[in-house]
């Protein structure tokens, strides 16, 4: 019976073993579970956090490569707990483990992740210096994902730093890539990113277009993550657009996407944007309700700070004193502990919010006194801002001035050219009067500077356009040629436009071709104005310009082009019944490098930025880069 009873025992145990899951006997059972968790980490970071802890135990066990995977998977999910410092262990920790051998794309991801986890750190100057070396990297090995993801980091460290051009120019490389990987995703992060970037501008109609533009992608996706924080970043925009219902309505949602999730950072966002906007409605009753919400649970200092002082103006008017002036001093304690704020509006600001509770409190001499020392601070700040506006503008006047001055010269040496010949003339004239006697030997002298001078003549017809004046393409492409040929390829200075007017059979269809040729003449002396001494223009087809800049870099030749297209685009023709026709002009950009070093090549280069603006929507500016693809430059219209 003792048999038996053992007998049933063992096969019970035996039961209860094989009922369980098995755990993977291998390494590569690791590696492949760890690669199952790092793309659903993606589309639901919290449920595959809490997935991921089941996995710790083996790690002792586990190689080098699998450790720094695990670390990889699990900074990846932090990101989205915000607890910075297992977020950065996690960084640390799969940093340390990098070797030769380490999978590029992993490595570059956790480079990424570092330059995040140093800007929520606030060391933005370091936070940038990692993420444009990992961009660097991730496009000299054709990383496009690792490229798309670093260049979007650094683009929204970049503009909370106050750069928000150069933002804009590192998101339009970003989504280029993107696009041409067909990537939803990708191109979604940027479009969340190019969202975040208008709000700081004010450009809110762009704000929100592409922050729900991301929302859809994400949606569709299934990624529960990002789609929350795309809401948030739509509820924040409608806050600062005044429009408080749809604000509220999206912080309700991101509370009800993420509340499950019990996080306190969710918590903690969802209310702040919720007391925020009712604070700025003036709903002060339900504003207290949401702030005090989310001073209940963890949040970003400075963050804490703001509802401090929305939450001491509300306080005040509803009579509490003590509570109000508590609020006003903790807001001020949190600013005072950021050297980052000090001095800033939201610095200035505890002084405003003081005065106000000062006020509610009927306290009118010590609000006046706080809001006397707010006005004077902040207009020092904004005297600062505009001094750095002042120099700015008088950088572009020193420029306007020097333009000039060249235009003058350039106008001076034409006078002093005409002088001489009239000077010439005059004497040959003289001659002949005095020498009548010898007319014949004089016919002759004569009859040779004439052909001397038709020779010229005939010589500068086969140089120049007969419709403008402008040279040819004959011309301009020999003296191109001529112009490269003695550069150095390290070193040569050079850059090329190629402008060509947008819809123009359309004038001559429409007006007729003598308007569309005075168009033509007008264009010519558009360019002759704005070029400078030493540069040349020739029209090489029957609306394209050629631009040559010697001397010049790309940078230099894009202010040029800018204020080409510019010019062009104010110009009108005046018909004898009133109405007047105008054109607008696509412009591309190449200047000499090692792949563009002759006249073929950095002419084609210019062409193909040309296609760009063409199709990009026209009208605009692209510069052809020397490793390839396009950009807009600074204060020309983003191609997208």
């Amino acid at each position: 019976m003792k048999q038996i009873l053992c007998l049933l025992l063992l096969l019970l145990t035996s039961a209860g073993i094989s009922a369980q899951p098995e755990p993977p006997a291998t390494a590569g059972g690791l590696r492949d579970r760890l690669s199952a968790l790092e793309d659903a980490g993606w589309r639901d970071p919290w449920r595959t956090w809490a997935e991921l802890q089941t996995l710790e135990p083996e790690l002792d066990a586990a190689g080098s490569e699998a450790r720094l995977h695990f670390y990889l998977v699990s900074a990846l999910t932090l990101q989205w707990q915000y607890q910075q410092a297992p977020f950065r262990r996690s960084i640390e920790e799969g940093l340390a483990l990098v070797t030769e051998q380490t999978p590029a794309e992993r490595r570059l991801l956790l480079a990424t992740l570092q330059g995040v986890s140093l800007r929520r750190d606030a060391l933005y100057e370091e936070a940038i210096a990692v993420l444009e070396q990992t961009a660097a990297e991730a496009s000299a090995q054709g990383q496009d994902f690792a490229y798309v993801l670093s260049k979007t980091e650094l683009a929204f460290t970049q503009s909370l730093n106050g750069h928000h051009d150069t933002a804009l120019l590192q998101l339009q490389s970003a989504f280029r890539t993107g696009s041409e990987m067909r990537d939803p995703f990708s191109v979604a992060v940027v479009n969340e990113t190019f969202g975040a970037v208008y709000g700081y501008i004010g450009e809110y109609a762009e704000s929100l277009k592409h922050y729900q533009r991301a929302l859809e992608t994400y949606s569709a996706l299934g990624y529960r993550g990002y789609e929350a924080e795309a809401i948030n970043g739509l509820g924040i925009t409608w806050r600062y657009s005044e429009e408080w219902d749809k604000a509220i309505a999206s912080f309700k949602r991101y509370r009800e996407l993420t509340e499950r999730q019990g996080s306190d950072h969710n918590t903690f966002v969802a209310f702040y944007g919720l007391g925020m906007t009712y604070a700025e409605q003036g709903a002060c009753e339900s504003a207290l309700t949401a702030i005090d919400k989310a001073l209940s649970v963890a949040g970003i200092q400075d963050f804490r700070a703001e509802l401090l002082k929305r939450q001491a103006v509300c306080l005040a008017q509803a009579g509490e004193a003590q509570a109000a002036l508590a609020a006003i001093a903790s807001a001020r304690a949190i600013f005072n502990a950021i050297p980052e704020l000090t001095g800033t509006s939201w610095h200035l600001d505890v002084d405003r919010a003081e005065a106000l509770v000062h006020f509610h409190l009927n306290e009118h001499e010590r609000a006046f006194s706080k809001l006397l020392a707010f006005h004077e601070d902040f207009t020092e700040l904004q005297a600062r801002s505009a001094s750095e506006r002042v120099m700015r503008m008088r950088v572009d006047l020193e420029d306007e001035r020097k333009n000039t001055e060249i235009r003058l010269l350039r106008e001076q040496a034409r006078a002093d050219h005409l002088e001489i010949q009239q000077r010439e003339q005059d004497i040959l004239y003289q001659r002949i009067t005095i020498a009548f006697a010898a007319g014949i030997a004089l016919l002759i002298l004569l009859f040779l500077v004439l052909q001397r001078r038709n020779t010229l003549r005939f010589r500068e017809l086969s140089q120049r356009d007969a419709l403008t004046g402008l040279f040819n393409r004959r011309y301009i492409f020999a003296m191109l040629d001529e112009i490269t040929a003695g550069l150095p390829h390290d070193r040569g200075l050079l850059a090329v436009i190629v402008l060509d007017l947008d819809d123009f059979k359309d004038v001559n269809d429409r007006y007729g071709h003598p308007v569309g040729d005075r168009l033509l003449r007008a264009i010519a002396e558009i360019g002759s104005e704005t070029l400078r001494a030493g540069d040349a223009m020739a029209r090489v087809g029957g609306e394209e310009f050629l631009c040559v800049l010697p001397r010049t870099s790309t940078e230099q030749a894009a202010g040029v082009a800018q204020r080409l297209a510019q010019r062009i685009g104010e110009h009108h023709v005046t018909l004898d019944d009133g109405r007047e026709v105008g054109v607008t002009a696509s412009v591309g950009i190449a200047g000499f490098s090692a792949q563009c070093r002759d006249a073929n090549s950095i002419y084609a280069c210019a062409d193909r930025a040309l296609y760009e603006s063409k199709t990009s929507g026209k009208n605009r500016v692209t510069l052809a880069l020397p490793e390839g693809g396009f950009v807009a430059p600074s204060g020309a219209a983003l191609v997208y």
